[in-house]
């Protein structure tokens, strides 16, 4: 009976650990308004009397349909904003609960599962990884399957496993890479004949063709996203994987309270386990951690992702005590930190979160004075909340308009590889690589400001005078709130060849 109240305990603070979601009216996530965005759109495109049909085209042969494709299935029920959060609440809440799962299958202790509880917080949800965030709890399910199918093989099992590795390339490619490899890695380790090792290993390493065979089409289509990126190995990792592996920011003092969930389970006697196949996955994960790439392909922040399964494969090397022989007393006090500590921290993101909210309130002061189906260029001079760590979670706050509004914001993800990509005629004059950073490089002329209804800026004071000092046409000032400054582009007659509404009408033409 005791064992059953923990676990609906446990349960029922997997649910509460999304709570920190209902304190900010839009997510503290980067890049989450660019895939509302996107998916805003694919429901506009629908409509017969969206304005912007021109600009837009579906890319079917791209990465990252699974979430999109489930976000676009509760936006047909709920608002953009509400799916998102919806979405990102179930990915919070089934991350600690399937990991658990997880910890069950090795043996590991039942109250170790309480660590789980903010590890969805971390690096790739700060940065609103959307389809990565939504891949985690599927990928984390795919290797408890994987793992109990390598230990007893069977072929009704193995084919279905062919068709779930191949399923998680629809979510994420690094998801299927992380999945499939580890599946792999733990069938290659295990003491048996090698033919029986290929033959258990198949359905992991069968998604690799098609992988192949997309990466070759993807790149020479130039699908990838524009920048450049280092490895950027670091003596630092360390700290930052600790850090960001509990949800917090990298620096030494949260790199401390990471060590201690860490340290926890061994505290309280955890074992390392003999095995060599969970100790082979661990390893890999602790190598590509330590030592992985920064940049490739097009993708940013590629190992640093994966520091929330950082407490998850921990629980693969290590076993729960046969015996103990500590007192009862310092017994007790492991165990309560075992749920005050995470507890804790999901507290501390309430009060962040709310922050937050009181510091973007600006954003929805001004959203309130623009009007529907409009363009708007974002320029985030100042993009860092400092209730974050001073993270560039503001860089795309702008699409929220996209995303909520039915216009169309740049700088936008359209502009490479996603569901919903400008065409390459669109009248979009705003570069791939570099803009959401180096807004100062805004130029009228250069970057067409005349296609733009609204500006909207992000900035201490008023820098009108220095953004439009060479606009062909008049940019009056709206209103502003905090520092967030929205202005508005006065086109002028349409009959009058010398108005910036007749250079849009030409421009749109010219496609």
């Amino acid at each position: 009976m005791r064992l059953t109240t923990e676990r609906i305990l446990f349960y029922l603070f997997c649910i509460l650990s999304a709570s920190p979601l209902l304190f900010s009216h839009y997510p503290p996530m980067v890049d989450i308004p660019q895939h509302a965005a996107v998916i805003a759109t694919l429901n506009n495109l629908a409509l017969p009397d969206f304005p912007y049909h021109d600009l837009y085209y579906l890319d079917w042969m791209r990465p990252y349909l699974g979430g999109y494709l489930i976000l676009w299935g509760v936006s047909q029920f709920l608002p953009i904003l509400l799916a998102v959060k919806l979405l990102i609440a179930a990915a919070v809440i089934a991350i600690p609960i399937t990991a658990s799962r997880l910890r069950a299958h090795f043996g590991g202790d039942v109250g170790w599962d309480w660590l789980l509880l903010p590890i969805s917080y971390g690096m790739a949800f700060q940065w609103g990884f959307f389809n990565f965030i939504i891949g985690a709890p599927i990928v984390l399910l795919f290797l408890l399957s994987a793992f109990k199918f390598s230990e007893t093989p069977s072929l009704r099992t193995g084919i279905w496993l062919t068709f779930f590795a191949h399923s998680l390339l629809l979510i994420h490619l690094l998801v299927a890479a992380f999945g499939c490899g580890l599946a792999f890695l733990y069938v290659i380790a295990r003491k048996s004949q090698w033919k029986q090792k290929i033959l258990t290993g198949l359905p992991f390493i069968s998604p690799l063709p098609v992988v192949i065979i997309y990466l070759f089409v993807w790149v020479s289509s130039s699908g990838l996203a524009s920048g450049e990126g280092s490895w950027d190995l670091s003596i630092y990792r360390p700290f930052q994987f600790l850090s960001s592996a509990v949800g917090l920011p990298a620096n030494n003092s949260n790199a401390a309270i990471g060590f201690l969930f860490f340290a926890l389970p061994f505290l309280l006697g955890a074992r390392l386990t003999n095995s060599r196949p969970r100790q082979a996955v661990f390893v890999a994960y602790l190598l590509w951690m330590m030592f992985g790439p920064n940049y490739i392909l097009g993708t940013f922040f590629t190992y640093n992702r994966f520091a929330l399964f950082g407490i998850p494969m921990l629980f693969l090397v290590i076993s729960k005590p046969s015996s103990t022989t500590r007192s009862e007393k310092y017994d007790t006090l492991l165990r309560s930190l075992l749920f005050i500590l995470p507890v804790t921290l999901i507290i501390f993101y309430c009060f962040r979160f709310s922050s937050f909210d009181d510091e973007s309130k600006g954003y929805r002061d001004i959203e309130t004075k623009m009007q529907p189906h409009k363009r708007v260029l974002g320029l985030i001079y100042n993009n860092q909340s400092p209730v974050f760590g001073n993270l560039p979670t503001y860089m795309h706050f702008a699409s929220w308009y996209q995303a909520e509004h039915s216009g169309v914001t740049d700088f936008s993800f359209s502009q490479f590889g996603l569901l919903v990509r400008y065409k390459p005629d669109a009248a979009v004059a705003i570069p791939r690589g570099g803009f959401s950073w180096r807004p100062d490089s805004f130029d009228w002329n250069l970057h067409k400001g005349w296609l733009y209804d609204y500006f909207v800026v992000r900035n201490e004071g008023d820098i009108s005078s220095h953004i439009f000092r060479t606009a062909e046409c008049p940019v009056k000032y709206v209103t502003h709130s905090g520092s967030w400054w929205l202005y508005e582009t006065e086109l002028g007659d349409a009959n009058d060849p010398r108005s910036c509404a007749a250079k849009r009408i030409a421009e749109n033409q010219l496609k």
